[in-house]
């Protein structure tokens, strides 16, 4: 996504007169001193003993975006600068680039609201993805009657409020292009924010990108993914020859949610889901395949290019994989699922990492094949901040599924180094210092954001000590509210199952009305508690006759003077 973007003058003449005066924990992350533990390994740079750095770098950025972002002042459009624009100009605010990506995005944000929303009760963040999400739905959804009706653009030339130009590969002006895996994955962001809310114009808009998707999928080859990367929307036809490409999970994810929720065309929803499956089977991770670990077209701006891998594809793929509470069960041939995840976590830090850096790797955003050295890859050599994040949130994921102690400190390690992007006033830099347009809404908000909330859910002893949070939930949650020694939620579904790390000992666990017992295991609705010591503990709690959930610690529960319960 950064070809193009290279060093400032500035920054080189600042890089060679500076003399190593200040300590950094590179020469592109400046913003703050490194701190370390007793073994000289990075720790996260605000407050790591209380465990609140990537705490500190998700409130800095959903601040930043809710209370910061100015109106665009630059092309008279008076709308919020992420509805215009990819990329920020880091004085004044406003929106620069020649391209917006709007559909990735949106989804991204999506993502990141549905875990940040239950571990914070952040009313403003819902209302701003919404904002996101209804103008995508007005202004870039191509027409009815076209091959590939009432689906999302990807892309819009950077300025305008209206998309479906500036994809890549085609004049500027020509309209209605867009991107497959991008309806997929902002046609799930439709459908989560339907089960948030219960507005159903989300779900159907995620009803019409799965009908599109599920309509015009293929079989696929080595040569040809099951849909074409990018399309002209009204005739079907593929843009540029376009041929492979993009995130099949995104489409992945979409037919899952349908099905499970038994939502449009279940029927075509499976099979699509099956041809998908069996492509990826097949081709990418088939080592006999001449398509085999060829990740290739995802960033908006990068033209045609096959030989340009990226790590976005392979991540999402194993942490896709590993988010099932039964991996094998996705087809019989992922019964060696932990082998596989790992494998691609692998390739993702043997092609892409950068360091290490104290410990922590960052990871690079794309490259030909093998272009391990800076120079010859994209974009910086301290590695990207969500990319790098992303990774570490899946070797979270990938530990917590199989225990693999050094995932584990993967996790830990490069997500304090993804903290390094964050800027004390909320800007949040995609490469680091020195880059021309490094603030990108995607990269730095949408895409960066989410992981750490996806790490702490699987990483709960991470989470801020002495605090209430609700890390996780296998079902969105709709509502949360916060008192003293008292939690309270709803999820979408009566059957789901929670993480939260509690500063109290939960003395009444109560769903759907009636109390839940704790248990050593949660085969059954009931919760299991772990100590962390200090009064806090993490609470893993399955719940199946309700969706209303109400967590109380003795506090709460104690009578109050006048009587009744405080």
């Amino acid at each position: 996504m950064k070809y193009g973007i290279a060093l400032t003058l500035a920054a080189i003449l600042l890089a060679a007169t500076a003399g190593g005066q200040d300590a950094h924990v590179n020469a592109q992350l400046i913003w703050h001193a490194p701190v370390m533990d007793a073994q000289s390994k990075l720790l996260a740079w605000y407050q790591p003993r209380k465990n609140l750095g990537w705490d500190k770098v998700l409130r800095l950025g959903w601040d930043f975006l809710e209370h910061k972002v100015p109106k665009d002042t630059r092309y008279g459009t008076g709308l919020s600068i992420y509805l215009i624009n990819s990329v920020f100009d880091g004085e004044t605010l406003q929106g620069e680039y020649w391209q917006h990506n709007p559909a990735m995005l949106y989804a991204a944000m999506v993502d990141s609201l549905a875990g940040w929303y239950p571990y914070s009760g952040d009313e403003e963040a819902a209302r701003l993805v919404r904002r996101m999400l209804d103008h995508q739905l007005e202004h870039g959804t191509s027409p009815p009657g076209w091959v590939w009706p009432g689906v999302p653009f990807a892309t819009s030339c950077g300025k305008t409020a209206d998309y479906g130009t500036c994809i890549q590969n085609m004049p500027h002006e020509f309209y209605g292009g867009i991107e497959s895996d991008k309806v997929g994955e902002l046609g799930t962001g439709y459908a989560l924010f339907y089960e948030m809310t219960g507005d159903r114009k989300y779900l159907q808009a995620a009803i019409r990108c799965a009908g599109a998707l599920a309509r015009n999928i293929r079989p696929g080859d080595a040569a040809h993914t099951p849909w074409p990367f990018r399309l002209d929307a009204r005739t079907g036809a593929t843009i540029a020859g376009e041929e492979y490409g993009g995130n099949i999970v995104g489409p992945l994810r979409l037919l899952d949610e349908l099905i499970r929720l038994r939502e449009g065309d279940t029927a075509a929803y499976g099979k699509a889901r099956e041809t998908a499956v069996a492509w990826l089977l097949g081709h990418p991770l088939n080592r006999e395949s001449p398509a085999y670990n060829r990740w290739t077209g995802y960033f908006e701006d990068v033209a045609k290019d096959q030989a340009n891998l990226n790590q976005v594809l392979p991540a999402l793929l194993a942490r896709y994989v590993l988010m099932n509470p039964n991996p094998a069960s996705l087809t019989p041939k992922w019964t060696r699922w932990s082998m596989m995840t790992g494998r691609l976590l692998d390739w993702v830090r043997a092609n892409f990492g950068r360091g290490s850096f104290l410990g922590a790797y960052g990871i690079d955003e794309q490259a030909a094949p093998g272009a391990h050295v800076y120079g010859h890859s994209c974009c910086s050599r301290a590695g990207l901040s969500s990319h790098t994040a992303r990774w570490a949130a899946v070797n979270a994921l990938y530990y917590e599924r199989t225990g693999d102690l050094q995932a584990r400190e993967d996790a830990f390690r490069s997500l304090n180094y993804a903290s390094y992007f964050t800027l004390s006033d909320g800007r949040v830099s995609c490469c680091g210092d020195g880059f021309g347009g490094q603030f990108w809404f995607s990269d730095g908000y949408g895409d960066y954001l989410r992981s750490f909330n996806w790490a702490m859910g699987s990483l709960p002893e991470y989470a801020p000590v002495g605090a209430d949070h609700l890390l996780r939930s296998s079902s969105i949650v709709q509502k949360v509210a916060y008192g003293r020694q008292r939690l309270a939620y709803t999820t979408f579904d009566r059957d789901s199952v929670e993480v939260i790390r509690l500063s109290y000992k939960p003395a009444s666990v109560v769903a759907g009305g009636h109390a839940v017992q704790r248990a050593e295991s949660l085969s059954g609705e009931a919760y299991t508690l772990k100590p962390l010591g200090a009064g806090d503990y993490v609470v893993r709690l399955h719940h199946v006759g309700g969706n209303q959930v109400a967590i109380a610690g003795p506090a709460a529960l104690r009578p109050s003077p006048a009587g009744g319960s405080k």
